[in-house]
């Protein structure tokens, strides 16, 4: 090979690694001017007036239990599951796990096993003077699923389930507050 052909071929091995330090370079450029938002997409809802424009169209009282300023809420609506109406709110706790809060107005064996599908009846525990079960997971996933802990409280045709990937501290200040609320209620 002669000395112009080896100048060629080690130009072009030169150039392609000009090329990859400025395509490179660029990219960083790029990712660090670029601003992007961070912030949460999924905004907290007024769960409170929700519950009270539901309310008039509802018969049974809404179990809206209203807790500390860093928890909030990303959805609150009424349903039908499984031909049962329910009313439901998802909490997000300070830590940014979730608890899911759903009232079943006619709560029947069946919507309550479906509901409570892949947990087992663990122990039942008194919060202000209301009887809770609790449903730990048969099966723990990874990441958490949405139904790694349930309680459940049962009262005449209603049931309140509440479930989620929180802490169980978490857990009891909610069960505990729903108790107080259905406490004033009666």
């Amino acid at each position: 090979m002669s000395s112009a052909a080896e100048r060629r071929a080690k130009q072009t091995v030169r150039n392609l690694i000009y090329s990859l330090l400025v395509t490179l370079s660029l990219t960083v450029v790029i990712v660090l001017l670029v601003p992007r938002d961070d912030s949460n997409r999924i905004q907290p809802v007024d769960y409170v007036g929700i519950a009270q424009t539901v309310q008039a169209s509802v018969e049974p009282k809404l179990v809206a239990p209203a807790l500390e300023p860093d928890w909030w809420v990303n959805a609150a609506r009424i349903e039908k599951d499984l031909g049962v109406e329910t009313w439901y709110v998802g909490y997000i706790t300070p830590d940014d796990q979730y608890i899911g809060l759903t009232q079943a107005f006619e709560s029947n064996p069946s919507w309550l096993a479906n509901k409570l599908q892949g947990n087992w009846l663990d122990v039942t525990v008194e919060i202000e003077g209301r009887t809770w079960e609790i449903w730990p997971t048969l099966l723990p996933s990874i990441p958490k699923g949405t139904k790694e802990y349930a309680m459940v409280h049962s009262f005449g045709e209603q049931a309140v389930v509440i479930y989620g990937t929180a802490s169980e501290e978490n857990f009891l200040k909610l069960a505990t507050q729903i108790s107080i609320d259905l406490n004033e209620a009666k």
